[in-house]
């Protein structure tokens, strides 16, 4: 069982949580939110996926945490479109992979409306089978509208693009 540690705020984390447990990837992706409660208690767990989708101000006390955190993660995952404590970046190992509207993110909205997104991954990347996935554009319609925000969306078509889970047409 894999480790997925996400930085959020609870509507997000149930969000890709349901979406996991709607496809039956929650066996294999163990996805745990992190905050400030649980930061002390999970310092020393291996995560393969940490993903940052909120602010890091409300974690500053516990830097050195979420610096060992980031150290021993295969994939680090940044919303580019909040600020960030990049000091933590220093040191990175891990491949790190941006998300967000930015235009120079890895993986960007190119299109939106209230029925469907396009999502593009605007460069390469290898997937946790050592699969290179090339630069493209994906269309996932929204099931319900408002109920996934389009992070959440572009958080779900990562994780099924790194474990090279099919990446489905709807959310």
């Amino acid at each position: 069982m894999s480790f997925v540690g996400i930085v959020s705020d609870c509507k997000c984390f149930e969000n890709v949580k349901e979406e996991l447990k709607l496809r039956g990837y929650d066996k294999t992706i163990n996805l745990i939110h992190i905050t400030q409660k649980s930061i002390q208690n999970i310092k020393n767990i291996k995560f393969e996926i940490l993903i940052i989708n909120n602010e890091l101000e409300k974690l500053q006390n516990y830097q050195t945490n979420l610096e060992k955190i980031c150290s021993n993660t295969k994939y680090l995952l940044l919303n580019t479109d909040i600020n960030q404590i990049f000091s933590i970046l220093k040191k990175q190992k891990s491949n790190i992979i941006t998300y967000g509207l930015n235009q120079k993110s890895t993986v960007t909205i190119s299109s939106i409306s209230e029925t469907d997104i396009l999502i593009y991954l605007q460069r390469n990347i290898i997937n946790n089978n050592n699969k290179l996935l090339e630069v493209e554009e994906k269309r996932i319609k929204r099931k319900e509208k408002g109920k996934c925000k389009v992070y959440d969306i572009m958080i779900i078509y990562l994780l099924y693009s790194l474990y090279d889970y099919p990446i489905i047409d709807e959310i």
